[in-house]
């Protein structure tokens, strides 16, 4: 009897120690992965100079900009007016932070003068002003722009707003050809009468998926450019559906062995064609595999950056990874538009992830386990 008792608490006990280190470990995990995404998140509310002083602390300059110090400069000083200057011609004064970005023409507000009270309106170039003496409307005008600073330079300098903007037509585009051209090879492959054949079609496909992108990237140029498809959305569109087939196909063509074969062969009975029972009965049933496939083909091409880095090259054909990479240069790298990007880069992803990594996981697990 204590013997028993003795191997009964020991059992407790290591029962306890495997459980405490598993807590560890995963605790450790979301740590590694959650902190760094914090970081990002909060350092894209800091500006380049703050961000050079103390990389990890939290935000301060952009947010503690009550009496922030501004600079009267020229209009001919390289400035870019932020208004239609035939349409609009009231008189302005221009004036630029004193301690965000000085003297590189980042941060400009045009105040029209005849909102301004009279000593403000008669300043000179060279002149300086705090925004406390501004009137209220034109304090949390700048006040809000100038929290918001990385982010709307981010949109309008870094021109993110096409990116984004092509991100998900190839992101959308693409996904709905993988999906639906994945599931009628995967049903030809599963369900057809052709053994051999499916055999050899279901090898090429693995083979399809062990090449890497890097391995065939210069080929590819070249037989794209042959075509006449680079820097078009057509073309990056077809191939993001090519590297997204194979995957496609193995995960489809191995849950669709699972389901019974009675089914078609009843469809077929009732006169249905090889097509209207593919499109009644098989797609219906392949719900969950078909958000599995478009979960991880979306988010993929939506975090993709090699490929359309070589096959785009101007703007309007360039996606969000790429507006991301073009903040970075050889002279400087503007970090916190940089941040600000990956921001709005990795929100759309995560909320995806989020909203669906239930269905996500249910198709992994039923496409890996029937057949």
């Amino acid at each position: 009897m204590e013997a028993i008792i003795i191997a009964r608490s020991k059992f407790s006990l290591s029962a306890l120690i495997a459980r405490i280190v598993s807590y560890i470990v995963l605790i450790s995990w979301t740590l590694i992965t959650i902190l760094p995404l914090f970081w990002m998140t909060y350092s894209s509310l800091k500006s380049n100079e703050e961000l050079t002083r103390n990389i990890y602390a939290f935000p301060h300059d952009l947010f503690d900009n009550g009496d922030d110090e501004y600079i009267v400069i020229a209009p001919q000083l390289n400035v870019i007016p932020d208004y239609d200057i035939k349409k609009d011609t009231r008189e302005r004064l221009i004036i630029e932070s004193a301690t965000i970005s000085p003297g590189r023409r980042l941060m400009v507000y045009f105040l029209v003068k005849e909102d301004l009270p009279p000593e403000l309106a008669a300043l000179e170039p060279g002149d300086r002003l705090s925004t406390a003496q501004l009137p209220p409307p034109m304090r949390r005008m700048i006040s809000w722009k100038t929290m918001t600073f990385n982010y709307r330079s981010a949109f309008v300098r870094g021109g993110l707003g096409f990116k984004f903007l092509n991100s998900v037509i190839y992101a959308g585009v693409s996904t709905f050809f993988i999906v639906l051209l994945g599931l009628m090879i995967a049903f030809g492959i599963a369900k057809m009468p052709f053994k051999k054949l499916s055999l050899f079609v279901m090898g090429l496909v693995g083979l399809g998926y062990l090449i890497s992108q890097q391995s065939v990237l210069i080929p590819l140029y070249l037989v794209m450019s042959s075509l006449g498809l680079t820097d078009t959305h057509l073309g990056i569109i077809i191939v993001y559906t090519a590297f997204g087939l194979p995957l496609s196909v193995l995960l489809a063509s191995q849950f669709m062995k699972g389901l019974p074969d009675s089914l078609i062969e009843s469809a077929y009975i009732d006169g249905a064609s090889t097509f209207r029972a593919f499109l009644s009965i098989i797609a219906p049933m392949c719900v969950p595999v078909m958000i599995t496939i478009g979960i991880i083909s979306a988010l993929g091409i939506w975090n993709e950056f090699l490929l359309v880095l070589v096959l785009a090259s101007t703007d309007i054909t360039k996606s969000l990874p790429v507006g991301v990479y073009s903040f970075s240069s050889l002279t400087s790298t503007q970090l916190g538009w940089q941040l600000a990007a990956l921001v709005i880069a990795t929100l759309p992803a995560m909320i995806v992830y989020f909203s669906f990594q239930k269905q996500l996981a249910r198709g992994v697990v039923g496409g890996a386990i029937k057949g």
